[in-house]
């Protein structure tokens, strides 16, 4: 019975540690995405100005494809994310929390070749997809893009914000 029992408990280690990837991460492909995004990028107002109260403070994490992102929404709201591509699955994940004690799992896909967060909600009854998008364009600054929709065919802008790196 003694030997039965260490080699299960031998089987049932070798099982859980050969489950784990444990290969070394080189991101390419769409884990390369979000390159473009470490570093402080502030809301540009619609007078061209930058908004100084509304930033997003990004750092690298515990990998390349890794990010932690410090949010101020300018309204006295401030929230944390982790963005991070996952390479068993292939895409983007991001979870979000904020000041005053939400806590929100979002899914990602890729949508007219660009990443995408998507998260369901249901407000007073209103129940939508939304997606939010951060798209690099070619002046260096990136389009923050909010949309809802209740059929994922037509999307229909909730926000649009510019966002511009200072550092």
């Amino acid at each position: 019975m003694k030997i039965a029992s260490v080699l299960l408990l031998f089987l049932c280690i070798t099982f859980f540690v050969s489950a784990q990837d444990t290969t070394a991460f080189v991101p390419e492909g769409d884990a390369k995405y979000f390159d473009f995004w470490e570093g402080t990028w502030f809301v540009i107002k619609t007078d061209n100005t930058l908004d100084s109260n509304s930033y997003f403070k990004i750092r690298r994490s515990v990998h390349p494809s890794c990010f932690i992102e410090e949010w101020q929404s300018g309204k006295g709201m401030n929230s944390i994310a982790l963005r991070s591509w996952d390479k068993t699955n292939n895409k983007w994940g991001f979870v979000w929390i904020s000041g005053n004690a939400l806590f929100q799992i979002w899914d990602s896909k890729k949508a007219n070749g660009h990443w995408y967060i998507y998260k369901e909600f249901n407000i007073k009854g209103d129940t939508y997809l939304s997606r939010q998008g951060f798209i690099p364009q070619p002046d260096g600054t990136v389009v923050r893009i909010s949309e809802k929709s209740y059929d994922e065919k037509k999307w229909e802008i909730r926000f649009q914000q510019r966002l511009k790196k200072v550092q």
